[in-house]
């Protein structure tokens, strides 16, 4: 039966019949192995759900040596991520049948976490998880670049009845570890129904990365006509970024990444005339777009993987700044907002930012603007960049403060509701008709090619 399961998941994974395993024929609690995902190279390991290994840690070993060896060849490498055996038995114990040279060996559990940090950055890594697991097995999922999980699966560190004996809270399995509750919080990219919508989407992350079969252009589901009458002028509409990507990506080429979390920005790999880009777009229709602490670190991540893996990035700004009060500051708002900085300064990949109606305060600087050397800095011809909008402007001019300050405001606000000016000042590369925009990104593509390489830097885990 195991037998038949295993098989099932590498077909459906990998292009057929190019697998070829590792592993030995006895059952040992991983099959691993090797074989082309779109007609690359890719490295796979799959936990044993069925059969009994006489040594969990016997077949660790070939675990820890398939990441070894995609180290050494700078291949991708997936885990798929089962419930062992050793879970099913009779007594439910949590422990296999070698628990000591598991935890304290230097080829133990520990080895399997330095593992993937070490392969962070250098070689994309993606996690599917198949099935509740919870302990030592939740760690790599959280280790690796991108992960997805079905409806059924689900980890956390304890089980429900560990947390009752422990904190004496009853909690239900879903609210603890379910993939909806992962999906929210930003562990997971994806949740899908059935194992084989899993691999499917394993096989469409790959695409992106480097080594992948070259694509060809395909033209963007919008026209220019039709992108036309997407933004509101108004800045007190809210209107989703999604409907814009469709007049700048090539068709159906848009692929969001950790879409339930922190849904203010779109992060997600995308097509413009055939190559392969990153792109981060404020949301005006959640949240108003604002950065929260979650927005930084969700930016901040998804950077990090575009500069290890060498995709240039496109930031597409439509924010009023950063939220305030005391709730984003206890979630340390300041803290991930200057990570944000820090990860957009020191990442070597091509930037392209462009404001599409508005980019108030630091919000400028978090959507890659002036100052962190963006290769170009454009905006629509309405875009307002400033250091806060106009209704914030005008309430500031009734509050009673002196001419002079009134006067400064009314400056501000003059200069920043003409694009042209800055054009004239030097502070925009360039103001583009929105139906211009796709062939502005094409042009800035071919410009930067030579550019364009990963720095291998670790991926944030955040």
């Amino acid at each position: 039966m195991s037998e038949n399961k295993i098989n099932t998941r590498i077909t459906e994974l990998f292009d057929c019949a190019s697998f070829e395993k590792f592993t030995a024929a006895r059952p040992n609690g991983f099959v691993t192995g090797c074989g082309k995902v779109g007609g690359r190279e890719v490295m796979a390991s799959f936990i044993e759900p069925d059969e009994m290994s006489e040594s969990y840690f016997a077949g660790l070993q070939d675990h820890l040596a398939l990441l070894e060896k995609a180290l050494e060849k700078k291949v991708p490498a997936l885990i798929v991520m089962d419930v062992p055996a050793y879970h099913k038995t009779a007594d439910k114990s949590p422990f296999p049948n070698d628990p000591v040279k598991l935890l304290a060996d230097k080829r133990g559990v520990g080895r399997w976490y330095f593992l993937h940090s070490k392969l962070s950055g250098k070689v994309p890594q993606i996690a599917v998880v198949l099935n509740r697991l919870g302990a030592s097995l939740t760690f790599p999922v959280a280790l690796c670049d991108a992960a997805v999980m079905v409806e059924a699966g689900g980890m956390s560190v304890g089980r429900p009845d560990v947390v009752e004996k422990m904190s004496g809270r009853k909690v239900d399995y879903n609210e603890l570890g379910g993939p909806e509750m992962h999906y929210g919080a930003g562990s997971i990219d994806h949740v899908t129904k059935e194992e084989s919508g899993a691999f499917e989407w394993v096989r469409k992350y790959l695409d992106y990365m480097p080594g992948a079969l070259k694509k060809t252009e395909a033209a963007p589901e919008y026209d220019g006509d039709k992108i036309k009458g997407i933004i509101p002028a108004s800045p007190n509409f809210a209107f989703d970024t999604h409907e814009v990507l469709r007049g700048i990506v090539d068709g159906g080429s848009f692929f969001e990444l950790r879409k339930g979390f922190a849904a203010e920005l779109i992060t997600g790999f995308g097509r413009v005339e055939g190559r392969t880009v990153g792109i981060i777009a404020n949301n005006s229709s959640v949240r108003g777009g604002l950065f929260f602490a979650e927005t930084c670190r969700k930016s901040a991540r998804f950077i990090s993987i575009c500069d290890s893996f060498g995709i240039p990035l496109i930031f597409l700004a439509d924010d009023a700044g950063f939220m305030v009060g005391p709730e984003v500051e206890k979630a340390g708002i300041i803290r991930e907002g200057s990570l944000l900085f820090s990860t957009i300064a020191n990442s070597g990949v091509p930037k392209l930012s462009a404001v599409l109606r508005r980019s108030y305060t630091a919000g400028v600087y978090a959507m890659a603007g002036p100052g962190f050397d963006p290769e170009s800095f454009i905006a629509l011809p309405g875009a307002v960049i400033s250091i806060y909008g106009k209704a914030v402007a005008e309430k500031l001019s009734a509050r009673g403060v002196d001419e002079k300050e009134n006067g400064a405001i009314a400056e501000m606000m003059s200069g920043a509701e003409h694009p042209r000016k800055l054009l004239e000042m030097g502070m925009l590369d360039g103001i583009v008709e929105i139906e211009n925009l796709r062939s502005t990104i094409g042009r800035f593509l071919n410009k930067v090619s030579s550019k364009i390489s990963g720095s291998g830097r670790p991926v944030l885990l955040v």
